[in-house]
């Protein structure tokens, strides 16, 4: 796609979260991001950020983090931390002594180039990268299936009390410079039950509990909408200090529309310059996708080189793109080679959108066992998920079952 034929400088329609160079492009949650950044206006803050996947969790911390440290609240690394699935403690704070030796050689090269507490966390992180080196990749799980197997095992870094002290005395480097507060440090991919194992997650959190009360730090804690429930039911020690808790949902359509309109304006390279898409289109996938951003972008891009949008066609309306967008669902749901009985009870589930094992066994009249059997198939597809009620689960279709079973309309 050459966005420069459109009058465009870059892609407006990146799935990347908010960075620090486009705090402007953040549309929404207003009340939401006024408590947040209320509670950030002290020390030792420790804050839950929840919400389903692709609605804008990340850029919402993104935005309080680098906001914080324009007003010289807090300093905080380039980039969230993405907890992998089979971290320790001791890789987790690797990883974040890391990010903020990275960003504060880039960022204050000359005033942090001679102190002693920066360069002997940059001389650790020396150490840590040639014991991964030597450890080989295999240890790490690359290339299996977290989830299937708890066997899963790693190098040990160093004691965890050692890597905290570098945290410690970074706090001091950064405070030199002049952010009050300390370091501002978000961990990400804390999904329960999808990208983190319950009890894999329980033990990392437990074992943070005490480095996330390290005195100059403050931590965003961003998952999808199981992670506050989760930590207030399973790891109670983490939950006694938790000060703030806020769920991100999808914008409005409202919201949505200016959020195009800021991007469009942010990238186009001359006033008159307008992206050749209908707005019957935009609400579509805003309907079909439930508003979540990250996968209308990425429908969008596809979209728009399948369409070859700027050669073969110079605007794009929603009698075109409905039936492209269907065939990208439909395409992703082939690959699977379902079951007849596998796909009846995935277009069941995008047909009720939220039911649960019991519902759906007499909707289709199959048994119970047989249902619950399969739904575990189409969740290890990745085309249903769940959320956790009580003792029962409610399933719902992922966005490529919505693709290609949902009569939504625009």
């Amino acid at each position: 796609m050459q966005w420069e034929s459109l009058g465009f400088k870059d892609d407006p329609f990146r799935t990347q979260p908010i960075t620090s160079y486009t705090l402007n492009l953040y549309t929404g949650n207003k009340e939401k991001l006024s408590q947040a950044e209320y509670a950030l206006n002290t020390s030792n803050v420790n804050m839950v950020i929840e919400g389903d996947r692709g609605v804008g969790t990340t850029s919402f911390g993104n935005f309080l983090r680098f906001k914080a440290q324009e007003e010289g609240k807090y300093f905080t690394p380039m980039s969230e931390i993405k907890i992998e699935p089979y971290w320790n403690a001791d890789t987790l704070l690797a990883a974040i002594i890391g990010s903020v030796v990275r960003t504060l050689e880039l960022d204050y090269p000359s005033k942090v180039k001679d102190n002693k507490y920066f360069l002997e966390a940059k001389a650790i992180i020396g150490r840590i990268t040639k014991t991964f080196r030597s450890f080989g990749l295999n240890g790490f799980g690359i290339g299996g299936s977290y989830g299937s197997s708890g066997s899963i095992s790693q190098p040990l870094i160093m004691p965890t009390q050692m890597l905290a002290h570098h945290i410690e005395d970074l706090v001091k480097v950064v405070q030199s410079l002049g952010f009050k507060y300390g370091i501002l440090i978000q961990l990400n991919n804390l999904d329960v039950g999808t990208v983190q194992d319950e009890e894999r997650l329980r033990i990392l959190l437990n074992v943070m509990r005490d480095y996330l009360q390290t005195p100059g730090t403050s931590w965003l804690l961003v998952g999808d909408t199981e992670l506050r429930r989760f930590i207030a039911q399973k790891v109670d020690r983490v939950d006694d200090i938790v000060v703030f808790e806020t769920e991100i949902t999808a914008l409005s359509e409202k919201e949505y529309l200016q959020l195009i309109d800021k991007r469009i304006q942010y990238f186009r390279t001359k006033a008159q310059v307008k992206l050749p898409v209908d707005k019957e289109v935009w609400l579509y996938l805003f309907r079909i996708t439930r508003g979540r951003l990250r996968y209308i972008f990425g429908l969008l891009n596809r979209l728009f080189s399948a369409l070859q949008l700027g050669v073969l066609t110079d605007r794009i309306n929603i009698e075109l793109a409905r039936p492209v967008i269907k065939k990208f669902g439909q395409d992703r749901v082939k690959r699977h080679k379902l079951s007849g009985t596998e796909e009846l009870i995935l277009k069941a589930v995008v047909t009720n959108k939220d039911i649960q094992v019991n519902d759906l066994a007499k909707y289709i009249n199959k048994s119970q066992t047989q249902v619950s059997r399969m739904l575990g198939n189409l969740h290890k597809y990745k085309l249903v998920t769940y959320k956790q009620k009580w003792r029962n689960r409610i399933y719902m279709p992922e966005i490529d079952a919505e693709l290609a079973y949902s009569e939504i309309e625009n």
